[in-house]
């Protein structure tokens, strides 16, 4: 098994670890040329496939089915290791698959942030996995719900950072709030609706699980996906696993056009570790196409006409 920390940053020598390269970079040792997007950037590029948009996506989600890290520094101070990316699965401070240097039994482990996405297709068939930081904490300091836009982010940003500023508000804990503010707005300026998910507005959808159960109905979902990089999808299934309670909504239609049967399934979920802070959003898209079984029929027969 190899393991690896993002907080001591080495190189292991065991054969596998060199192969996938399984080492941690700190952010200024990234090179200049490195394949990262801004966050924004990559949440919008990933959330473009894995909605299916018949729109052509952005050219940075070419490479974004790998990892792109997030690498907005994480807010509350500064940390033993938050410096720190894990390339494969984008944790910052530690990887989700190892105990970090120095942890003991019963430490709170710092807030994990994973971003992913995986995706599968085949003629117009198509998988998607992802698995993004829902940064719960930021859309709270910002007092605002997460199906926010970016213009209402900032507006909500001027307005708050306006009241609360040092220079302007002299209240015990003016100064602290104003802190609070600017981090959240560092991590969600460039979010436009891709962290969004409506529970309050599908009552009926709602369902509550834990992390395993996720795994169980998600994963069946999302097979195709996992299977294009299967190391990368253990890693996700790392992170819904430990989640302690998970919010899911579940679409499902189906359309018949042209002799094809199109199904069509979207599961989101909002998983949560409680232990550290840690919250997620999981998203998988599922778009099936296959021939009706009357069309199916008539193509048979018509192949086996004589010419």
């Amino acid at each position: 098994q190899v393991l690896f920390s993002a907080v001591s940053c080495r190189e292991f020598s065991h054969p596998r670890a060199a192969m996938l390269g399984l080492c941690c970079r700190r952010r200024a040792e990234v090179p200049k040329d490195a394949p990262l997007s801004a966050p924004g950037a990559g949440l919008r590029a990933a959330a473009e496939i894995a909605r299916g948009s018949a729109a052509e996506a952005p050219s940075e989600a070419k490479s974004y089915s790998s990892t792109t890290p997030a690498v907005e520094k994480a807010p509350g101070g500064s940390k033993a290791g938050e410096g720190k990316i894990c390339p494969m699965t984008g944790a910052i401070g530690y990887c989700p698959m190892a105990k970090p240097k120095g942890h003991k039994p019963g430490d709170r482990l710092p807030e994990l942030r994973v971003l992913m996405l995986l995706v599968w297709e085949d003629g117009p068939s198509k998988v998607s996995i992802g698995v993004y930081p829902h940064m719960s904490s930021q859309w709270v300091a910002l007092d605002l719900p997460d199906t926010s836009t970016k213009e209402e982010i900032r507006a909500q940003f001027r307005k708050l950072s306006i009241r609360y500023h040092p220079d302007k508000n002299q209240d015990p804990g003016a100064k602290e709030r104003f802190q609070e503010i600017s981090e959240a707005y560092a991590a969600l300026k460039d979010v436009d609706g891709e962290l969004a998910f409506p529970w309050d507005a599908h009552p009926d959808k709602q369902r509550t699980m834990t992390g395993i159960e996720v795994l169980r109905s998600f994963g069946a979902l999302g097979r195709e996906a996992a299977g294009e990089d299967p190391i990368k999808a253990q890693m996700m299934q790392h992170v819904v696993k430990e989640a302690t309670e998970c919010k899911v909504l579940i679409f499902e239609s189906e359309t018949a056009t042209d002799g094809l049967r199109t199904t069509i399934t979207q599961a989101d979920g909002l998983c949560v570790d409680t232990r550290n802070g840690s919250n997620h959003l999981v998203k998988v898209f599922r778009r099936v196409v296959t021939l009706e079984p009357g069309a199916a029929a008539a193509d048979a027969e018509g192949m086996d006409e004589p010419s």
